[in-house]
């Protein structure tokens, strides 16, 4: 990575800013990747790149501003410091964009195993190797499945560096080894595509070679489900969504908790603390400090060590999520959730945001709906943030008699989110943690669906 000593240079920052009557939070992040894509058995990208990011946020009385950039050209830095505080005249004060004090950053941050220090002897011969099995293994599976789409890997590992004028210096690495692949399934001139990933922040954890070919053949056999799809009459219909759209819908609801929207009323959890909202069945836990899950950190972008939190308990809403700008606009409790922004403010991120699993597979939930419809696919768009009404394209299966009859697609749901929750009758046991908002399969009671 990067030769210079990053501690060096951002003392070099902060003594330069203490110099101009300022105090300064410096990021800074060194990133290494490679992409690695094999089609038809060959090597069709192979890319590996090197980064390191410096963000500084500059206060001065009421007023901050931001100076970002690329690479390890850290001359001058007094130059640039006062250029651009030439312009900070010029903006508007607010006491609520500030830095933590030493009391908010917490003890020594928790080891969160994000790293397992074997990037740098990455085989890539093996990596090949393994990307050409996942390809055949999904050809194999069928001659329905076309050679349209790449075996994928990618692989980072991450540093990140914070210090600030009140005398904050923490670091921590993370790594994220994925391997993937979409499959594209044809029959009768129709074509349908599934995908499949295994992602680890260790690459021992992914599958050994001799089974990572059965991510081809999960995505192969997906697809194939897909072939032949329909369309259903409007109804309103139970409805079983899968762990992956169930994820798609918790994201949403996140984003309603999200405090800087709550700050400018844009989302329908405005004023909701404290009720009950859901069912009791609902809890919704955001923990960023689980050993080598997706969204773990130890330390979040303002240097705030990481806090466990249930942000709704038994259906009733306890917290939003905040950074110090949104915690202190609404007079409330950090809660360690701001983002580790280069070029800007630091915004709202989660850590592992999840819904509580309940009992039971997809399939207990398919017998326990009898009828209805399994979503399997959701396009998020038009939604309206401020009152959660929504209208999303989706595709999934017809159930009857709790079995799959077959695949439905072009078909629209409608409803509010708040409603689509508090309608949750069946929660599953099959989270797949393969991002850092994630959910078990749900079941709900009753929903709009159409497609003729």
């Amino acid at each position: 990575m990067a030769k210079v000593k990053l501690a060096e240079v951002a003392e070099n920052i902060i003594n330069i800013s203490k110099k101009q009557g300022c105090t300064a939070q410096v990021t800074m992040v060194e990133t290494d990747s490679r992409d690695i894509n094999v089609r038809q058995g060959e090597i069709e990208h192979l890319v590996t790149s090197l980064a390191i990011s410096t963000g500084i946020r500059l206060f001065k009385g009421k007023k901050s501003t931001i100076i970002s950039f690329s690479g390890e050209d850290f001359a001058d830095m007094e130059s640039k410091i006062k250029t651009t505080l030439e312009n900070i005249k010029y903006l508007n004060e607010d006491p609520y964009k500030r830095l933590l004090t030493p009391g908010e950053f917490g003890g020594q941050a928790n080891s969160l195993d994000l790293t397992d220090n074997r990037y740098d002897a990455l085989d890539t011969r093996r990596v090949v190797e393994a990307l050409k099995r996942i390809e055949s293994d999904a050809l194999a599976f069928s001659n329905k499945i076309t050679p349209a789409e790449m075996a994928e890997f990618s692989g980072s590992r991450t540093n990140v560096h914070l210090f600030t004028s009140e005398g904050l210096n923490k670091s921590f690495s993370k790594t994220f080894y994925t391997f993937s692949y979409t499959a594209v399934a044809q029959e009768d001139g129709l074509k349908e595509r599934d995908y499949w990933s295994e992602k680890k922040r260790h690459f021992k954890d992914l599958p050994k070679l001799e089974e990572i070919g059965q991510i081809g053949e999960t995505a192969a056999e997906m697809a194939i489900k897909r072939l032949g799809g329909e369309k259903i009459k409007f109804a309103e219909r139970k409805m079983v969504f899968s762990y992956r759209t169930a994820a798609s819908l918790l994201d949403l609801l996140c984003d309603a908790l999200d405090g800087e929207e709550i700050v400018k009323k844009n989302s329908f959890l405005v004023d909701k603390l404290g009720e009950t909202l859901f069912p009791g069945s609902i809890t919704i836990i955001d923990d960023p400090l689980m050993s080598k899950y997706p969204g773990s950190y130890p330390f979040d972008g303002e240097g705030m060590n990481g806090i466990t939190k249930t942000v709704v308990e038994k259906g009733k809403l306890l917290t939003y999520l905040h950074n110090s700008y949104s915690a202190g606009k609404l007079n409330m409790d950090l809660t360690a959730n701001a983002s580790r922004s280069i070029s800007g403010v630091p915004h709202i991120t989660t850590g592992n945001l999840y819904l509580q699993a309940g009992q039971g597979s997809l399939e207990d939930l398919l017998y326990e709906m009898k009828e209805g419809v399994l979503v399997d696919e959701l396009f998020l768009s038009g939604m309206n943030e401020v009152t959660g009404d929504f209208s999303f394209g989706c595709s999934g299966f017809l159930v009857d008699k709790g079995k799959i009859v077959f695949p439905v697609k072009e078909i629209t749901i409608a409803g509010n989110l708040l409603d689509l929750y508090k309608n949750v009758t069946a929660i599953a046991d099959d989270n797949q943690w393969k991002s850092s908002i994630t959910s078990p399969s749900i079941l709900v009671s009753k929903l709009a669906i159409g497609g003729l």
